[in-house]
């Protein structure tokens, strides 16, 4: 609190000596700083008090992982794009940021697979309390419904609610408890934002934020020039977004998933779908070099391909490095502790 890090939640875990710490909710850079310092923090408390802090995803076999839930969602000043709304023009508004999302993960999903993949982490994924390795969305029985109506033109309605003349669904209410419990999916919608489930507790949250927010600013440029396609030739603007919103939905249908994540019926499942299951870190380093992860950063202006060369040359020599480090060690104890006894 006193380097101005807010955090408002701690509470102990699942695994012993496991704690969870929860910031305040802050625009991007900001979080991914606090983040940062607050990890510094706590391994220099832990070494006054003659502990070690692990922030290792999976130091012990049989126990929970550790990882960070990154909520995330889009702003202005004034306003959650996330944000449902009461009015139908606000429920349009957020069908369109919704859209644009679930499309980019479904476009990127192994950028986002490649944005959290460290030896530590891929330990941690897929087992207790920890998403799965394969990327998936979670929306929910409520948007699912909403968003299912809308892919089939027809009228959803709730207790409370109308549907709108043009055919979009008028949301109803989500309230603030009304979050998503099945901790299985990697990137799940709860309420009026979105939590990327599958970043490490070791990770810099940057290189998985840089990923989400480079593929959905790409999205949304592209979303403009779908629905200025389609105004071009007689289509009035509403229809036109609405077109463009059911046509991305319609496409994105398989990386949709509520169920069980760690199932083998699910792995089984993605693959048919034709989701990316890659479990190897040295070859889901590759996709940042694929063309069109460099062309998605080039167009946005966020990265060159020389930089993202150069990322992908860091994220080897670490992963070498862990690899070498725990093999040694490993070793070491072998030859010095159960030999000898």
């Amino acid at each position: 609190w006193k380097l101005g890090v807010f955090a408002k939640t701690e509470h102990n875990e699942v695994a012993p000596s496991q704690h969870e710490l929860a910031p305040v909710f802050t625009n991007t850079n900001l979080a991914t700083d606090h983040n940062q310092l607050t990890m510094e923090i706590m391994k220099k408390v832990a070494e006054r008090h003659g502990l070690v802090c692990l922030l290792h995803e999976k130091p012990f076999e049989g126990i929970n992982g550790s990882g960070k839930h990154n909520n995330w969602s889009m702003s202005t000043t004034h306003e959650n794009l996330l944000d449902p709304g009461d009015t139908p023009m606000e429920n349009l508004q957020f069908l369109v940021f919704l859209a644009a999302v679930i499309k980019a993960v479904d476009e990127y999903a192994d950028l986002l697979r490649t944005s959290v993949a460290t030896p530590g982490n891929d330990h941690r994924l897929g087992a207790n309390e920890a998403p799965p390795a394969i990327v998936s969305i979670f929306l929910g029985d409520e948007l699912g419904a909403i968003v299912d109506a809308l892919i089939s033109d027809k009228e959803y309605t709730s207790a409370e609610r109308v549907a709108m003349d043009l055919g979009v669904a008028v949301l109803p209410n989500f309230l603030k408890d009304n979050t998503d419990r099945n901790r299985t999916s990697p990137f799940a919608f709860t309420g009026n934002r979105f939590e990327f489930r599958a970043v490490g507790s070791e990770a810099n949250c940057a290189s998985a934020m840089i990923a989400l927010n480079t593929a959905v600013a790409h999205q949304l440029t592209r979303f403009k020039k779908d629905v200025d396609a389609l105004i071009e030739k007689g289509e009035p603007k509403i229809s036109a977004i609405v077109e463009i919103i059911r046509q991305y939905i319609k496409e994105c249908k398989p990386i949709r998933f509520d169920g069980n994540g760690y199932s083998d019926e699910w792995k089984a499942e993605a693959a048919k779908r034709g989701l990316d299951c890659e479990t190897s870190c040295p070859l889901i380093f590759d996709n940042y070099l694929k063309p069109e992860s460099i062309a998605m950063f080039e167009a946005t202006g966020v990265m060159t391909r020389k930089e993202l060369e150069a990322r992908n040359e860091v994220k080897w020599e670490m992963y070498t490095k862990k690899i070498q480090i725990e093999a040694r060690v490993l070793g070491d104890l072998a030859m010095n502790h159960i030999i000898p006894v």
